[in-house]
This record gives C-alpha cells, sequence and structure tokens, in this order.
C-alpha cells in the first residue's frame, strides 16, 4: 500500500515539475517574442531614417549606428532565450532520491559571419523570415515543415 503512495506522490511531483517546467517556458517564449519585436521595430526605425535620408542627404551618420547596436544587442538577447528555451525543454523530471540522468546539452546555432560587419548588422535575420520553432521542444524548423523533425509535435 505504502508503494501505491509512493507511486502516487511521485506522481504528483512529475505533474508538479511539468506544470512549472511549462510556465518557465511559455515565460521564456513570451520574453523572445517581445525582443523579436523590439528587433523589428529596429528595423522599421532604420529603414524609415535611410529612406528620409537618402532622399535628402545620403546614408550616413551616428544614428544608423545606433539603431545597429541595439539591433545586434536584441539579437544577442533573442540567442540567449532561443538557448533558455532549449536548457528549459530537455528537463526532464527527476524522482526525490533518484540520480538524475544526463541529457545531452542542445547544440549551440552558430551564426554564419558575413564579410561586412555592418551589412550583418542592418540585415533581417533568417531566423524571423524562413524559420519557424516548435511550439513543444523550441527546435528550429524551414516554414513548410508541417511536424517537428525533433519531437514529432505538429507544427
Amino acid at each position: 500500500m505504502s508503494d501505491f503512495f509512493g507511486k502516487l506522490k511521485s506522481g504528483a511531483e512529475k505533474v508538479a515539475f511539468e506544470a512549472e517546467k511549462m510556465n518557465r517556458l511559455n515565460r521564456t517564449k513570451g520574453e523572445l517574442e517581445k525582443i523579436k519585436n523590439q528587433i523589428q521595430a529596429q528595423y522599421s526605425k532604420l529603414g524609415e531614417m535611410y529612406y528620409s535620408q537618402r532622399q535628402t542627404t545620403g546614408v550616413t551618420g551616428p544614428g544608423y549606428d545606433e539603431i545597429c547596436q541595439a539591433i545586434q544587442e536584441f539579437e544577442q538577447q533573442a540567442q540567449a532565450k532561443n538557448e533558455d528555451i532549449q536548457r528549459i525543454n530537455a528537463e526532464v523530471f527527476t524522482p526525490q532520491g533518484a540520480q538524475p540522468t544526463p541529457q545531452p546539452a542542445p547544440s549551440p546555432v552558430q551564426a554564419t559571419p558575413a564579410a561586412d560587419p555592418a551589412i550583418q548588422q542592418a540585415a533581417p535575420t533568417p531566423a524571423t523570415a524562413t524559420t519557424k520553432f516548435c511550439p513543444n521542444c523550441g527546435k528550429e524548423l524551414a516554414m513548410e515543415i508541417k511536424f517537428c523533425t525533433n519531437c514529432g509535435t505538429k507544427v
């Protein structure tokens, strides 16, 4: 009988763990979405500045450098949130007293550097236009994919 209650308690702990994990995952995904929106706002601002200055005096000035720097900082924040999402998704419930099973670390996403850093900062990130993320595991997927190649979830 105590074995039954032990399993019941372990099951309840697992449900609580998964609920808390889902809460953190959703919060992190929301923060990531806010950062992506801030990046898009900076791109929009950069485009408006470029257009108005190109029409009048040409394209130069510290305003462009400031916006490009802001975009770069937001992209770094977005990458950190993507890594948080992968880390949270990799977490596995371990009952109290049991030894945790090691999980493979998610492979880091590496960006390919552009020849000109100014072009790299101003160009839109491919993740916004040609990829999407699995709502279950956070894996980056091509837009035409219907099922996640990592966990099989319909996207």
